[in-house]
């Protein structure tokens, strides 16, 4: 057993320094950001510079497989995903932990059986940790996003009554808004300053944060540039409903959670009793672990266990 602790020990410690590499060049940034204010402040410049850093879009720090990794359309759709988590990590980066933590993974469970098949689920488990990280920030990222827009709306239809630009209240958005509505706005305004026309930029920002509440922001104010209308009333009418959306999603969560939380004991509490079992009398579980019908049917169990997790979460999630 001790061989299988020490591998089990290293895939932690893998993906411990995989959480240590995506804070550490989240902090950088910010400190860059700020370094870079500070000198806007202090300098003597009478015109007010405008300084942009350029987002890095490399797959991968070796040009090799940096071109290479550029013509897959997968990595291509999994480097959108980490801009959209807003996690400073390269997608060979990320390929790299995923394959060491399925090896590790993988390595560890060959200690205690034989069967093919369980190594093979162990490491494909362990290798999806660092994907699920970068889905899980970009879910908690997306939902912040939603939760700002309303209000990010009613800012910028202030702005319109007052008389400003549309172009001038995207600017007062990056300025006012909390992240990352203002991150994501203050690129939209950046691009448009670069010569980007409007709708370029709206359907830029449509891409870059996958919304529905967000589309149906843009195709009302794109409309509103072809055909005519009062912006404002317009955008803080569509504040309102996506407000209203927001709160009703909120609530059925909130109405759901009971069923969740229960559907997620049962789902656990298999997994529970086989881990405490083998702990308790190792003997009585070893023909589950190192018998081939053991293994074929823990692997029929995990199937089965899968499939019913994935169908209770698709009738708690209700589509507003």
């Amino acid at each position: 057993m001790i061989p299988f602790f020490v591998f089990l020990f290293c895939l932690f410690a893998t993906y411990a320094t995989y959480l240590i590499v995506t804070r550490r060049s989240a902090e950088q940034r910010a400190n860059m950001e700020r370094r870079m204010a500070d000198v806007l402040i202090y300098s003597g410049s009478s015109s007010d510079p405008e300084v942009r850093l350029a987002r890095e879009q490399m797959l991968s720090e070796i040009p090799q497989f940096d071109r290479m990794l550029a013509q897959l359309p997968s990595a291509v759709r999994l480097r959108q995903m980490i801009d959209q988590a807003d996690l400073q990590l390269t997608v060979m980066r990320l390929l790299m932990f995923s394959g060491v933590a399925g090896l590790l993974g993988a390595l560890a469970v060959s200690m205690i059986s034989d069967s093919i098949l369980l190594v093979a689920l162990a490491g494909t488990a362990a290798a999806t940790g660092p994907f699920l990280h970068v889905l899980w920030k970009r879910y908690q990222r997306l939902h912040k996003f939603l939760s700002d827009l309303p209000d990010a709306l009613e800012l910028m239809s202030r702005s319109l009554t007052a008389g400003h630009a549309f172009t001038e209240s995207l600017n007062m958005i990056s300025q006012e808004m909390p992240d990352p509505v203002a991150t994501e706005f203050r690129r939209t305004y950046e691009e448009n300053n670069l010569g980007l026309s409007i709708k370029l930029s709206l359907n830029n920002l449509v891409e870059r944060v996958p919304l529905i509440d967000l589309r149906m922001c843009v195709t009302a104010v794109l409309i509103q540039r072809e055909t005519g209308g009062n912006l404002a009333e317009i955008l803080e009418k569509v504040a309102h409903t996506i407000r209203e959306r927001f709160r009703i999603m909120e609530d059925s969560k909130t109405l759901t959670t009971q069923s969740r939380i229960s559907a997620w004991i049962l789902c656990a509490v298999p997994l529970f009793i086989a881990v405490a079992v083998t702990v308790l009398n190792p003997n009585y579980m070893n023909i589950f672990w190192y018998d081939p019908r053991g293994n074929k049917l823990f692997a029929l169990a995990m199937g089965m266990q899968l499939g019913g997790m994935l169908w209770v979460r698709k009738i708690l999630r209700i589509k507003i």
